[in-house]
C-alpha cells in the first residue's frame, strides 16, 4: 500500500510538472498579444 501511494504521488508530481510550464507559455502568450494589440492600437490612433 506504501509503494502505491509513492508512486501516485511521484505520478502527480510529474502531471504538475508538465501542467505548470503548459500554463506559464499560455500565460505569457496571452501577455505579449495584448501587448502587441494595444501598440497596433496606439500607433493608429496617432
Amino acid at each position: 500500500m506504501e509503494e502505491l501511494k509513492v508512486y501516485l504521488n511521484l505520478t502527480r508530481c510529474r502531471q504538475d510538472n508538465l501542467l505548470y510550464p503548459l500554463l506559464f507559455r499560455e500565460y505569457i502568450y496571452a501577455l505579449s498579444h495584448a501587448h502587441v494589440f494595444n501598440s497596433t492600437r496606439l500607433f493608429l490612433l496617432e
